[in-house]
């Protein structure tokens, strides 16, 4: 079933850069109706913080009368080792990729319940699927948040409430330089990745065919691919890979 954009309100949380204001182009440019959330948005808006996400969602429905999509793209990540992570980094990092983005899904799933449709898409990553060396706690955002999509998923099939998990691969944006970062180089690879509009178009194409999941980039279905059937020689791969960084 296809679903058309032109009209519906969408939320976008980390609009103002990468991924985020990409997606906030991609679907403005399809007409809808785009609502960029960030903390540089005005009215900032941080996930991390009740008050915020509550005004986010009430001032929208205030100006436009209904949600339809939420974007779920606000996230930071981290490269440390397991036994070099500080506690107070990780717990920060888990409230902005899973805390946020549930803070942001439990706000928004009144209206969409009342309304009896509307989209969450959650974007995680391919680390949603396979761990790699010195990520652990950007990868168990990223696994926790696959896991919650599964489980709203099933909780409102009866509600009309579509629920997406975007998981892309390498992507060129600015997450890499603002990372929180305990030794190595900001990316572990000269290759610049794919650029962020290619995700956005597939996160308005997902919503578009209301599509249940997406893994990007070939390297991304690879690493899927063999984390299923090969995963002895992926570990194999990933420790030499990291014994190179």
């Amino acid at each position: 079933m296809q679903n058309a954009l032109p009209g519906k309100v969408v939320i976008v949380t980390g609009a103002s850069s990468g991924i985020g204001l990409e997606t906030a182009r991609a679907f403005a440019q399809r007409g809808a109706i785009v609502v960029p959330a960030s903390r540089r948005s005005n009215p900032p808006c941080d996930v991390t913080k009740d008050e915020d996400v509550q005004r986010l969602v009430s001032s929208t429905v205030a100006q436009h009368g209904r949600i339809d999509i939420l974007v779920n793209n606000a996230g930071i990540g981290m490269r440390a080792a397991v036994a070099d992570a500080p506690m107070s980094d990780v717990r920060y990092l888990m409230e902005v990729n899973f805390f946020g983005a549930l803070r942001c899904i439990q706000a928004v799933l009144p209206v969409m319940k009342q309304q009896r449709t509307g989209q969450i898409v959650n974007v995680g990553s391919v680390l949603s699927l396979l761990a790699t060396p010195r990520q652990s706690a950007y990868c168990a955002s990223k696994f926790a948040l696959r896991a919650l999509t599964d489980a709203l998923r099933l909780e409102v099939a009866r509600d009309g409430i579509d629920v997406i998990l975007i998981m892309p691969g390498y992507t060129d944006t600015p997450f890499f330089d603002n990372m929180y970062r305990y030794g190595g180089p900001p990316r572990i690879t000269s290759l610049r990745g794919q650029h962020p509009a290619k995700v956005a178009a597939a996160i308005v194409r997902a919503c578009e065919r209301r599509q249940r999941e997406v893994v990007l980039t070939f390297y991304g279905r690879l690493g899927t691919f063999m984390k299923r059937f090969f995963p002895r020689l992926l570990d194999w791969a990933l420790i030499r890979t990291h014994h190179q960084v």
